[in-house]
């Protein structure tokens, strides 16, 4: 795995769903998918410049390099050449107008869903059904529960904007809040009861009948076998990270060294140059760190 790459992505790839970080590297002209979960490394980003992640085709789900490995503004990740031909919005319903890309995608199935982060952080959401639980991943949700498919993305978010007008149900989430919550111990068993009885909210003050769907914990995908202390996890700030990676929690690079688990947001290194070697070194950060921010 080591090399110089322009960091792609962070995501869940392969038919296995393993934790995997999308690269370009130096002199190809082809992405690649790197599983780091398990490896002693150590990753340093150089946020000096950000280049173009390139396109994503929507149609075929394969995604490419920027054509014309544009450089571009710490602000945004894609050139206005890639993001047209990506045509993607999440927030299509707000857009003055919608691609013809994302109107062939909205046509087709989207589910209906609740995240659940910790004790009294529920988001609601949707997501196209061929992505499925890779979505709710992408997000760091430590347990999920789909509600119900709908045929389009249209006819699903008319439900989602309904219950997120419901008290303690969230559209979006910081991503400093999720950050937060990893500091904390997860109860799956009791994140799983609490989705049932949002459900049933929902139920009751919306109308909707949801499919016989159970929820589903999901730290396993993150972690695999890998297990740390969330007291003892510390967020570093400074682009770089090392030690033996556990995995990924959403964005979430956590690695371990000298028995204390470390954490590097990758949300925001899309598009940076990134440097991986196999060999490790010291982290830096403060001396006592009692939570993540």
């Amino acid at each position: 795995m080591s090399g110089d790459f322009l960091f792609i992505h962070y995501g869940f790839g392969g038919k296995d769903i393993t934790p995997s970080l999308t690269v370009l590297r130096d002199g190809s002209d082809h992405l690649e998918y790197l599983t780091p979960r398990g490896q002693t490394l150590t990753l340093t980003f150089d946020p000096s410049q950000r280049f173009c992640t390139g396109w994503h085709d929507l149609a075929t789900g394969e995604s490419f390099p920027c054509p014309d490995a544009a450089t571009l503004p710490a602000e945004y990740s894609q050139c206005m050449h890639c993001q047209r031909k990506t045509g993607f919005n999440p927030a299509f319903y707000n857009a003055s107008s919608v691609s013809e890309q994302q109107q062939a995608r909205n046509a087709t199935p989207h589910f209906l869903y609740l995240a659940h982060f910790a004790p009294g952080v529920v988001k609601v959401g949707i997501s196209w059904s061929n992505r499925g639980v890779r979505r709710l991943l992408d997000q760091g949700a430590r347990s999920m529960l789909v509600i119900k498919e709908y045929s389009s993305a249209n006819l699903a978010r008319q439900y989602e904007e309904k219950i997120a007008k419901l008290n303690g149900i969230a559209e979006t989430l910081q991503a400093k809040t999720k950050y937060s919550l990893l500091s904390r111990a997860y109860d799956a068993e009791a994140g799983k009861q609490e989705l049932l009885q949002v459900r049933q909210r929902i139920q009751d003050e919306i109308g909707v009948t949801p499919d016989n769907n159970q929820p589903e914990a999901l730290d396993t995908y993150y972690l695999g076998s890998h297990t740390f202390s969330p007291a003892d996890l510390i967020q570093l700030h400074d682009h770089k990270i090392s030690g033996r990676n556990l995995g990924l929690i959403g964005s979430a690079y956590v690695a371990e060294q000298d028995a204390t688990p470390f954490m590097l947001s990758l949300g925001a290194m899309a598009g940076y140059r990134l440097s991986i070697t196999d060999v490790q070194e010291p982290n830096l950060h403060a001396p006592q760190q009692a939570s993540l921010f």
